[in-house]
């Protein structure tokens, strides 16, 4: 298992580009009250505005995560809740590696 931390920027909106295990991904992520996470490979969506919850993973499905080779989390201390105010200091992005 390998786990790769993923820079956010503390604003409510935001989009971004990223490789990881050699797929090119888009990230986006907006707040509505509660942060939604939408990720697409290759300008497919593999999943569009799930809802997240600290420490817990973000894909909700086995097939998913075995299309990209592991799962997103936000890692948040003392499982406070993910907010874009937070992101970068008290919670933090990660991908998990399936391995």
């Amino acid at each position: 298992m390998t786990t790769y931390v993923i820079d956010l920027k503390q604003i409510p909106n935001q989009e971004f580009f990223i490789n990881l295990l050699n797929k090119d991904m888009t990230i986006r992520i907006i707040d509505r009250g509660i942060p939604l996470f939408s990720v697409s490979i290759n300008n497919e969506y593999l999943v569009q505005n799930v809802p997240c919850f600290a420490n817990q993973d973000v894909l909700p499905y086995p097939y998913m995560v075995a299309e990209i080779g592991g799962n997103f989390r936000f890692v948040s201390s003392d499982d406070e809740y993910p907010n874009w105010e937070n992101f970068g200091s008290t919670c933090n992005l990660i991908f998990v590696t399936e391995e």
